[in-house]
């Protein structure tokens, strides 16, 4: 059953700005040093990493949090799979917060173009 939905649209350059002015601590605020590994691989890393924020948000909108955790970026991860689609892994109050919903899965689909990424989440029980 699904228990809630969640969507986000993020600006690629915005991203992109954060990290050419050169603070080392930024991408280490919101993601994980997987997240960081995958999208360094990647051509255009600055659009990955938008993909996996908008993902953030959107689960943070499917879990209704409304704030109640406070920003938990990194506890949440969006990891790559190598069968498809990203996984979403939790980590402590954020995930005992899920569970306590009856939150056994959350699915994420990203989509990114030069401008924009989007991510939608579904949080199922």
């Amino acid at each position: 059953m699904i228990l809630g939905l969640g969507i986000d649209l993020f600006e690629v350059a915005r991203l992109e700005r954060e990290l050419q002015l050169g603070e080392a601590d930024f991408a280490r605020t919101l993601f994980s040093p997987e997240e960081i590994a995958a999208s360094a691989g990647r051509n255009r890393p600055a659009r990955d990493l938008a993909a996996r924020f908008a993902a953030k948000e959107a689960v943070v909108k499917a879990l209704a949090l409304d704030g109640e955790l406070g920003t938990p970026w990194r506890a949440i991860e969006i990891l790559d799979t190598p069968a498809g689609p990203p996984a979403v892994r939790l980590h402590g109050p954020l995930a005992a917060a899920a569970a306590a919903r009856g939150v056994r899965r959350i699915h994420v689909a990203l989509a990114a173009s030069r401008r924009l990424a989007a991510a939608s989440a579904v949080a199922e029980s």
